[in-house]
This record gives C-alpha cells, structure tokens and sequence, in this order.
C-alpha cells in the first residue's frame, strides 16, 4: 500500500533531511497522516510499538515479522492490518526469509566445526535464532544498542531453548573498541537492517575497514535498502528509536560492495525482495573460496 504522495513526488535524500515549508500543501498533508499514525496508538498496536520504541526498532520489527493485527477493537485491528501491509512492512517479511537463507549459507560454507556467527545490530534477532536451530553446533553473539531488543532476543533464545549457545551484549556495531573486545573470532558477521538507518557513508565505508581490520570474519551477510517508493511517509510520519524524524538513506548495492571490496571482501550472492526495496548480499573474504 502506498500513498499519492509517496507515488507523486521522488523526494531526494537531502530533502527528507529538511523539514518542508511550514505553509506548503505537502507540509499540511504530512502533518495531517502524522497526526493520524499518532492517534493510531490508542488502538493499533502496530502503531503503539513504532511510536513508542521507533519504527527502526527490534520491537516494531518483530511486530512486522510475526504479522498478526492486533489492537483494541476491530477499527484497531484494521488501522493494524493496514500498517502491515504497507510495501515496506512487506519487503521487511520477505528479507527475513532471504536474510534466513543466506546465513544459512554462510554457516552451511563455514569450514569450523562448530561455527560462531556475531549479529552486530541483531534487534530480535529471528533469522539467527532460525538458522542456529538448524545449525545444532552453532554459537552466535547478539548484539545491539536497544536494551528492550536485546531483552526480546534473549526471551525468544529461552522459549527455543537456545540460550546456552548464545551471548548477549549491548553494544554499537559503529563502535571500535566493541568490535575489538569480541572473542573468539566470528566466522561471520550478520549485519541487517543496519546501513539505512544511518546517513554518513564514510561512517558505513569506515565500519567494513574496522570488521577486517578488528574482527576479520571470513563472510558478512548484510542487507541494504536501494528503493523505496514509500521513504518519504517513512520520514516525514514515522520516527525512529531517538524520537526524531525516522529518515532512512537509501545505497546501491554497488556502493556497499564498493565499500567492502575495499576492505577485501567479495560477494558470493546477492538477492533482491519482490518489490526491489532490498538487497541481501553474502559476502566472503577475499581468497577464502
């Protein structure tokens, strides 16, 4: 499902940055969509969980992924059914399955005998705990900045009966000296719903040089958002996990690989979801295969 707007007008990063003129007719529009998502919460709990913890946030993801409408009377259950239908909501489902297959794929080349995978921005973490449940001899490291995904993970590692092969840590993939404490050495790195959220690509460019230089893992499993016709309602009506404006930056893939060949890394596979919003790439390091 996608608005007029975001069919009418192709807004460019820099202007999702800024707000729109204060008397302008789009203004008005979004204004107008902002306050009805916010008087949402009171019945959908869809919107309750995206404005109450981010729509960037593992809680509001696991929302989408389990993809059940929930909320207080059948108006809450609609305006839930709705928000779930959404493109992107969609394309959120379908790179869960995607993200699931290619660390499968990972784990599945990884030459040790007992794998260990490090999701570095896990949130719920439900495509490792998938693949670590078809990988009996799998460990994983969980981490993330937001206690509260940090605490679904490990509730849904507890209800799988996983939790012995499983270590938790709050932490920011962007952070240096975190990546350098990590012990032992992971095979491989899960990074997924990670780049778009932030803008500054030398961040992004500089990140693939600290995972070869700190962590050196043999593969990245990673996804990155390339189109989406919905990114301004996302800016302008939904926020993120600060409370602020939830602007995503869309990349080409090819900047991502740009960026990780750099730091010696080379893909093995890259799929897209049906709509083109994503790609999810493997990636191997160079001279490993």
């Amino acid at each position: 499902m996608s608005t007029a707007a975001d069919r009418g007008h192709a807004a460019s990063f820099a202007e999702l940055q800024r707000d729109l003129p204060a008397f302008s007719p789009r203004a008005w529009y979004f204004r107008a969509l902002a306050a009805a998502s916010r008087a949402g919460t009171a019945l959908s709990e869809g919107l309750r969980i995206g404005h109450e913890h981010g729509f960037d946030s593992g809680p509001f993801m696991a929302h989408v992924y389990a993809d059940q409408p929930r909320g207080r009377t059948a108006l809450g259950r609609l305006l839930d059914r709705r928000l779930l239908a959404r493109r992107t909501c969609q394309a959120f489902r379908e790179i869960r399955g995607l993200a699931t297959d290619a660390l499968d794929e990972a784990v599945a080349a990884c030459p040790a005998d007992a794998p260990l995978v490090a999701d570095l921005a896990a949130g719920p973490a439900p495509y490792l705990f998938e693949v670590l449940a078809s990988h009996p001899r799998t460990h994983a490291i969980v981490a993330d900045i937001d206690p509260a995904a940090l605490a679904q993970a490990r509730a849904q590692a507890a209800r799988l009966g996983l939790v012995d092969r499983v270590t938790f840590t709050e932490a920011s993939a962007f952070d240096r000296a975190a990546l350098q404490r990590i012990s032992p050495r992971p095979d491989v790195v899960a990074e997924l719903g990670l780049y778009g959220i932030y803008h500054d690509d030398a961040l992004i460019e500089g990140h693939f040089r600290d995972l070869a230089e700190t962590v050196a893992p043999d593969q990245i499993v990673f996804n990155v958002q390339t189109h989406n016709p919905e990114i301004e309602y996302i800016a302008r009506v939904w926020r993120d996990h600060r409370g602020e404006r939830c602007v995503w930056r869309l990349r080409p893939v090819e900047s991502i690989l740009r960026w990780a060949a750099a730091a010696g890394y080379e893909p093995a596979s890259i799929r897209a979801d049906s709509f083109g919003i994503y790609r999810v790439g493997r990636l191997v390091r160079e001279g490993t295969t």
